[in-house]
């Protein structure tokens, strides 16, 4: 399954467009937040989608430009294409040398993980399910931190000497481990996230940090952002995005192929 963990890990930086995570791995102590929860995402609200064009949308497209590199290869360069369409319709499809490679489908009520190489669909279950459907819930626009999470638990601390509110995030399914988020505390926009990935049995830190943002369709979004995954860096750079695309519902069918699972 290991395009699946590729296209998993590229849902959380996706879904980050008007939500945030916990940091786990160290840093500057911690100091109890000024700011309540509740107040923290309708300023976070503000500062990323401030005519609510985002969170009224009936559905988007984004494409990003993915490039990954291992320490003992060269880089590899995909476009990655997102879909979403309410109420809670996802696809991520990758694409490598403008021949589509994969894709992961939800429907909010089941999943799929798609090889169009060995022309193959594979039932996404149990726990793996679980865990998907909180990344893709994350990216629904009207979602919020009390929808998705158990429980987040806001603090204050320091990045490089940059004051940051900190969510950590901590899940209803018992076997994911706590996303943990840094929000800047000057401009409310998310910087970076963290959390685990658990390869084979063995965990890994999990950091993606945005670049930069600019703004489209009057929202601003995570324009460049950068993936580490034990030894993997990802680099992605957004090439389309556009609000309230017209997207049929057929898309969200996983394809039948001869010998499908």
């Amino acid at each position: 399954m290991k395009s699946l963990k590729t296209v998993l890990c590229l849902a959380i930086p996706l879904g980050c467009i008007l939500t945030a995570g916990c940091g786990i791995f160290g840093g500057e102590p911690e100091k109890p937040a000024d700011i309540s929860l509740n107040v923290l995402e309708k300023r976070m609200h503000k500062a990323m989608d401030p005519t609510g064009a985002y969170r009224n949308a009936q559905s988007y497209v984004q494409k990003q430009m993915l490039e990954i590199k291992r320490d003992w290869s060269g880089k590899k360069s995909f476009i990655v294409e997102v879909k979403f369409k309410r109420p809670d319709l996802f696809k991520t499809t990758t694409i490598e040398d403008n021949r589509k490679k994969d894709a992961v489908i939800f429907n909010g009520k089941k999943a799929w993980l798609v090889d169009y190489r060995n022309k193959q669909v594979i039932p996404i279950k149990g726990t793996k399910f679980e865990k998907l459907k909180v990344l893709f819930s994350i990216g629904r626009p009207d979602s919020t931190y009390e929808d998705v999470f158990k429980k987040v638990v806001v603090t204050e601390t320091t990045i490089d000497n940059k004051p940051y509110y900190k969510l950590l995030c901590i899940s209803k399914i018992k076997e994911q481990d706590p996303i943990s988020i840094y929000v800047g505390k000057n401009n409310f926009l998310t910087k970076r996230l963290e959390t685990i990935e658990r390869i084979n049995g063995r965990p890994e830190k999990y950091i993606s940090t945005i670049d930069k943002y600019t703004m489209h369709d009057g929202v601003m979004i995570p324009a460049e952002t950068t993936v580490q995954l034990d030894n993997v860096k990802q680099k992605s750079i957004v090439i389309l995005y556009k609000l309230n695309a017209k997207i049929k519902d057929s898309e969200f069918k996983p394809p039948t192929f001869i010998n499908a699972n």
